[in-house]
């Protein structure tokens, strides 16, 4: 199955093409119920939230493209889809209760969230607001002028001016006082001088002899291991291969296992997660799950697919533009 997001014709703002292929049928679906789901196991939801619970989609007015079945969506399906950095696989239901999945591709380089309107004239109408001018500020107002009123001139004259009596004792009085106060600082200085600190100032004790920091906890690892593939749910178990960023071959011992044990989610989700990071061997082991020359059937892998074989060889080409192995697959699968 091979299932592409495209744009229209003319490209909208927040309109695109949901295209589906179903390998080695012809007939065209005129409905379409649908899955969403990301590499961390969350659902696309109606809100355009990512929950763990599955929300199950419902398109109608199929119609032909590029040799299946297309619909046209809005910005309830794209808008999130575009926001999502993450791989989503999309799982679909047919008529005959049968389910299918695979990646949902996405052709964003050409497709336009919703958003964009604001900044595409010819979408919609729009309306030129200009930006009001500021008002002028106003001039200050003149500040009444002050007239200094008229100083009486100093008369100097050889006689020095006779003071009252009252006036004279002034200084005297406070000289005698400012003389009180130093000789009481004087005394109090000279009285606490011998006497020696009996305790040392907190501030300096804690100089002197630091605190030991607590050493911090060490995290608790769940760890990505064969033997906590039926301990953990799906979700931690990814989150936890994710972080710990294995070699390709530990993690290709690790999806096996999560195939033999039936963890479809977790072999798709890791082999996503670290193809699309741009780890080639193990986009080539995903590419040759789907790849008609290499493919197993499994529960997790049931049948072959040439398109999402081939998205696989692509992606290993965006990383190794010179591998031969990809260039070879893709020549021989006619894409």
């Amino acid at each position: 199955m091979l299932a592409k997001i495209i744009a229209c014709q003319p490209a909208a703002p927040g309109t695109a093409q949901l295209m589906v292929r179903l390998r080695g049928e012809t007939a065209l679906l005129s409905d379409l119920t649908f899955t969403l789901c990301n590499n961390t196991q969350h659902y696309l939801q109606p809100d355009a939230s990512w929950s763990s619970a599955p929300h199950w989609f419902t398109v109608n007015g199929g119609y032909p493209l590029a040799s299946g079945s297309g619909f046209r969506i809005g910005p309830t399906l794209l808008d999130p889809l575009l926001a999502a950095s993450s791989q989503v696989q999309i799982q679909i239901k047919l008529p005959s209760g049968e389910t299918r999945n695979t990646t949902l591709q996405l052709v964003r380089d050409e497709l336009l969230s919703s958003g964009a309107r604001g900044e595409t004239g010819e979408y919609s109408s729009s309306s030129m607001l200009t930006t009001p001018e500021a008002p002028a500020a106003p001039a200050p107002a003149a500040e009444p002028v002050v007239k200094p009123e008229p100083i009486a001139p100093v008369i100097h004259s050889g006689k020095k001016p006779k003071h009252k009596s009252g006036s004279s004792r002034l200084p005297l009085i406070g000289a005698a006082a400012l003389g009180l106060v130093v000789i009481a600082g004087a005394l109090w200085w000279f009285a606490g001088r011998d006497k020696a600190p009996e305790n040392v100032p907190p501030v300096q004790a804690q100089h002197e002899t630091p605190a030991t920091a607590p050493a911090p906890e060490p995290a608790i690892q769940h760890g990505c291991s064969i033997d906590r593939l039926n301990s953990l749910n799906e979700l931690d178990f990814v989150q936890s291969c994710v972080q710990e960023k294995l070699d390709s071959d530990k993690l290709l011992a690790i999806i096996k296992a999560a195939k033999e044990a039936k963890k479809c989610g977790v072999a798709q989700r890791l082999y996503a997660n670290r193809a699309q990071g741009g780890d080639t061997k193990i986009a080539l082991a995903y590419a040759g799950e789907y790849d008609p020359q290499f493919h197993q059937p499994d529960e997790c892998f049931k049948e072959a697919d040439k398109d999402t074989a081939a998205y696989w060889y692509e992606t290993v080409l965006q990383t190794e533009p010179d591998n031969q192995t990809a260039k070879q697959r893709l020549e021989e699968l006619g894409k």
